[in-house]
């Protein structure tokens, strides 16, 4: 039988044969790590910078490696090899490292594979061109499934915007007010309530919180969250209201997509709006994690710039940078001494934004107490062997130690001030410590199982706030009030705001594959918070 088939193109067969896959293979490591964390709201720079020093490194090699053999198979071939070396040697140490007694250990035969196999392609030329359109369809293949998974993303995504809900808006009801106090928003990361860290951290917190109370603050000691997490969670305090978890999930991709938070994050807020009726300054203290880092509407962001993101972490821990952890004046690929270096930074940077002008609107979201436990109790430096070596329970009483100190010294400063200038100071967990089996299966631990235990242990937050010149009472304070209710109570003591508090009430989600699927377990609660 006499078969017609169509000729493939000249130009077609020369193009599949030029070597493009080093370049697809520089680019796959960040577009895959991109399309895994796609529904994180990872800002463009994140992914475009460390993709631009790929590729252009890449270049570079094969550069030097053309002008070593003038054949482009083989230097496309040995660039490829000392790329995946590069890009897989966190992966090795995270395997063997436990076994080792430092990097050098494994960096040297690490070293050696490269040489060896440079070596032995760069006598094989007829194999390195005889491998040139294998390895560009298989790095296309990669590379393209990865753009797809990400514009599937994209092209889904319908951004909605919020409208301000009607009861939300300033409506005063005793006229201008007399006086306009500075406000310290604090947001301490996972700081649990006092019974929380005496059942199951077997420490007594009692003395920071009386010692805040003899500074004036008062303790709301049932106090617990409204959300699991940090980003429901700050959402809702900021907007005064409950999230409208059908209209958040209309924005969303899937049902694990936070980008609707994340943006909500970066908005407008309606405590913002509020306080710039009122001529606040808006300053802003954010941390390492990219969706509070900073904020487009203060009028200024301290912001930590030797720190990079947790997208750069992650990517530059899986990379041949990370033998150099810990070496070198700073540290600057320890991105656990990166963690202790912005902290720092930023407890410093408080104490700046303390001495600027108001009425000022001062919001301070602080890594303490964040993994990784970077603190003693003293504010040295914990390096990750001792951490590892310590209960997780032993290193997060230490780190909440400095976190106790460290608020103590700078509410005295902050205090030491006649008594009609002081400010109002709000210090508050935005969730609880991590449960056992939340820290072992993040993403799929099951929240409607939970028991009353592990519950309490997620919910139960510090609540203390320090409101001059008024009393808790006349403030409508009580000692569950949740972090919703914080500015509705403080706004109508203060201005006149007319902002009824709403129910308390403390919502989750199955898992984390599900997070607009809100649940009630306020009920569940009750009986372990009296």
């Amino acid at each position: 039988m006499i078969r017609a088939t169509m000729p493939i193109p000249r130009w077609l067969r020369s193009t599949i044969r030029v070597p493009i896959y080093p370049l697809l293979a520089a680019a796959y490591p960040v577009v895959f790590l991109y399309a895994q964390n796609v529904h994180e709201a990872v800002e463009a720079q994140e992914v475009l910078v460390p993709l631009a020093v790929s590729l252009g490194a890449t270049s570079v090699v094969l550069a030097i490696f053309w002008a070593m053999t003038r054949d482009w198979a083989r230097s496309a071939l040995v660039a490829t090899v000392l790329l995946t070396l590069f890009y897989t040697y966190g992966m090795a140490w995270d395997w063997v490292g436990g076994m080792l007694a430092a990097h050098l250990v494994l960096v040297v035969p690490w070293t050696l594979l490269g040489i060896t196999a440079t070596a032995v392609i760069w006598r094989l030329p007829r194999v390195a061109r005889r491998v040139i359109v294998v390895l560009n369809v298989a790095a296309s293949l990669l590379v393209v499934f990865n753009l797809l998974v990400i514009g599937a993303f994209f092209l889904n995504l319908r951004l909605v915007a919020a409208a301000p809900s009607s009861a939300l808006l300033p409506v005063t009801s005793s006229g201008e007010a007399t006086r306009r106090p500075d406000i310290y928003w604090i947001i301490l990361e996972e700081y649990g309530s006092r019974s929380v860290l005496q059942d199951q951290f077997e420490y007594d917190n009692a003395p920071f919180l009386d010692a805040l109370r003899r500074r004036g603050f008062y303790v709301a000691d049932r106090a617990t969250a409204n959300y699991l997490k940090t980003a429901p969670s700050l959402a809702a305090t900021r907007q005064m209201d409950y999230l409208d978890a059908g209209a958040l999930r209309e924005q969303a991709t899937s049902d694990d997509d936070w980008g609707p938070l994340y943006r909500d994050l970066k908005a407008p807020f309606a405590v913002q709006r509020y306080l710039a009726a009122l001529d606040y300054r808006f300053i802003y203290l954010g941390m390492f994690w990219s969706a509070t880092a900073k904020h487009p509407a203060a009028e200024i962001n301290y912001v930590y710039n030797k720190l990079a993101s947790e997208f750069l972490d992650v990517l530059q821990r899986a990379t041949l940078l990370r033998a150099l952890e810990g070496i070198g004046p700073g540290a600057p690929y320890d991105w656990r001494r990166n963690r202790w270096d912005q902290t720092r930074y930023e407890l410093r940077a408080l104490d700046r934004a303390s001495g600027l002008g108001g009425p000022k609107f001062v919001i301070a979201h602080l890594a303490l107490n964040h993994t990784p436990y970077v603190f003693h109790d003293d504010g040295s430096f914990v390096a990750e062997d001792e951490e590892k070596a310590r209960k997780y329970e032993a290193n997060y009483v230490d780190q909440l130690r400095f976190t106790n100190a460290q608020m103590l010294a700078w509410i005295d400063t902050v205090l030491a001030v006649p008594a009609a200038e002081r400010p109002i100071i709000i210090l508050q967990g935005d969730e609880g410590p991590w449960t056992y089996g939340y820290r072992r299966d993040e993403l799929g631990f099951d929240w409607l199982t939970a028991s009353k235990r592990e519950l309490m242990q997620k919910f139960g937050i510090l609540n203390a706030m320090y409101l001059p010149d008024t009393t808790p009472e006349q403030a409508g304070l009580y000692v569950s009030i949740t972090p919703v209710n914080t500015f509705r109570a403080i706004f109508h003591a203060y201005f006149g705001f007319n902002l009824p508090l709403l129910p308390d009430r403390n919502l989750i989600w199955p898992d984390q594959g599900d997070i607009y699927n809100l649940v009630d377990v306020t009920d569940r609660l009750a009986d372990t918070s009296k």
